[in-house]
């Protein structure tokens, strides 16, 4: 009798291999975001499988976008203004308690 592998258990899975790589195709190749793929896609899946089937591929990277604008050459010259005026502290400035846990700083 041939070996024969058993069959999965739990639920099927909804997409195949075909589309598991039109999904990842879609992904890689076009800027999308998952609920463009979903609609763009012509299969009846939820926005989390698209998102699994993507970060199951392993080679793609996704990391969220910030969602702030960058820094005006204003604020920028005003930050460094800041840092400029504040770094004349000297011994002070050696006595400044950061703490991983509390976001302050202590002067003693």
């Amino acid at each position: 009798m041939p070996y024969k592998p058993k069959s999965r258990s739990g639920r099927p899975r909804v997409t195949d291999i075909r589309s598991d790589r039109q999904i990842q195709r879609m992904a890689s190749s076009q800027k999308m975001s998952v609920r463009e793929i979903t609609g763009a896609s012509r299969l009846k899946i939820s926005n989390n499988t698209i998102h699994r089937r993507i970060i199951e591929s392993g080679y793609m990277i996704h990391a969220k976008m910030a969602c702030r604008l960058p820094l005006s050459k204003l604020h920028i010259s005003k930050r460094l203004q800041w840092d400029r005026n504040h770094m004349s502290y000297g011994y002070k400035r050696m006595a400044v308690l950061f703490s991983d846990e509390e976001m302050e700083a202590r002067w003693t």
